[in-house]
């Protein structure tokens, strides 16, 4: 009776150790790939006035991490504290004694007292501290009459480094099941609070598209709270929705957002990160919807597997959807997709399940 009990205990215990410690995760079938959308602007007014209508506006902006020969960027707010409308139709950015411009045949009214966001890519140059001025194309106006101010650089000069590569390595993990377990637990895609909010904020057009998962990416950036949380207790989106979160909830929010509007997203952990990718198909042509949507020529962090393309959405990182990740870093190339690699000895990828 003994032999009989130790061999049913070996075989328990071998069921374990040899038991896999992978979830399955997606299947073909599982995939959606947003439609395209091209999002458009206002047409610029005619410059039909000589007189020089007063102006007055605040201007702030934010630049993602730099690397050279590639496209870096600016989240550009501007606020009209004046009397008159403004119209913003392009940037330029003068880095030493070299200029580059983007100036658009469209672009947004500002009235007096609003504040608009706005993007711009530049080429960088190679690796250093480089001097710099930002520059705006506007228009000002009352009424029917509008007068071009054109270009305006800032008086202000400030510093701009742009990076150099970097090496980095790293051990890919799919789905590995405590993880894929939890997150999954935890995103529930059919919860109502998520479900109403996502669809407040797709405003663009009808069904799941790229304008819409860029919206989401936006509104997560600019309105959730994040707190540092130094017990790594993982909270559900829709808590994370009103209470805010660290990095976990940022991503598991995205996914969830996007999902819940008809997407497929997966989760990245790192040793000290987490962030979100979106899945947008066999190919990369939906890149330039994005470059519309936020009007800038922008370049892109990508995943690629057998299934095709995922890109990087980590609000905590870049301004727009599709740059770095926290810990990401560029290793060579240039142009409009990054060649890229993390600093992490493990990240671990995460299958998001819709329900």
């Amino acid at each position: 009776m003994k032999k009989i009990v130790v061999i049913s205990i070996l075989i328990l215990f071998s069921g374990c150790i040899f038991q896999s410690l992978e979830r399955e995760g997606f299947k073909e079938e599982d995939l959606t790939t947003p439609f395209p959308y091209y999002v458009t602007y206002d047409a610029k007014p005619s410059s039909n006035s000589l007189i020089h209508f007063s102006y007055s506006y605040e201007i702030i902006w934010e630049i993602n991490d730099l690397y050279a020969f590639y496209n870096g960027a600016f989240k550009i707010k501007i606020r009209n504290t004046g009397n008159t409308k403004l119209f913003v139709y392009g940037f330029a950015i003068k880095i030493n004694d070299m200029e580059e411009k983007s100036k658009w045949k469209d672009g947004k009214f500002i009235l007096p007292g609003e504040e608009k966001d706005f993007s711009f890519a530049f080429k960088c140059p190679p690796p250093g501290i480089h001097q710099y001025k930002l520059g705006i194309y506007f228009m000002a106006g009352r009424g029917n009459r509008w007068y071009d101010y054109g270009l305006k650089f800032s008086d202000e000069k400030r510093e701009l480094e742009i990076k150099g590569f970097e090496n980095a390595t790293y051990r890919l993990y799919k789905n590995y099941y405590l993880y894929f377990d939890k997150i999954n637990e935890l995103v529930d895609t059919n919860d109502a609070t998520i479900l109403q909010r996502a669809n407040q904020i797709a405003k663009y057009g009808n069904g799941y598209n790229i304008a819409n998962v860029c919206a989401i990416f936006d509104w997560i950036r600019e309105n959730i709270q994040y707190k540092n949380d130094t017990d790594d207790e993982w909270t559900k989106p829709s808590i994370a929705l009103y209470e805010g979160g660290d990095c976990e909830e940022f991503a598991m929010l995205m996914a969830a957002m996007v999902e819940a509007i008809g997407g497929t997203a997966r989760i990245y952990l790192t040793d000290n990160h987490a962030f979100a990718s979106i899945y947008i198909g066999k190919n990369v042509d939906l890149l330039e919807c994005i470059d519309t949507y936020y009007h800038a020529n922008l370049s892109y962090a990508l995943f690629h597997d057998k299934f095709g393309y995922w890109i990087v959405a980590d609000p905590l990182a870049s301004t727009y959807l599709g740059g770095l990740p926290v810990g990401g870093v560029v290793t060579g190339g240039e142009g409009k997709i990054y060649e890229w690699s993390i600093k992490t000895n493990k990240l671990y990828s995460i299958d998001v399940m819709r329900d």
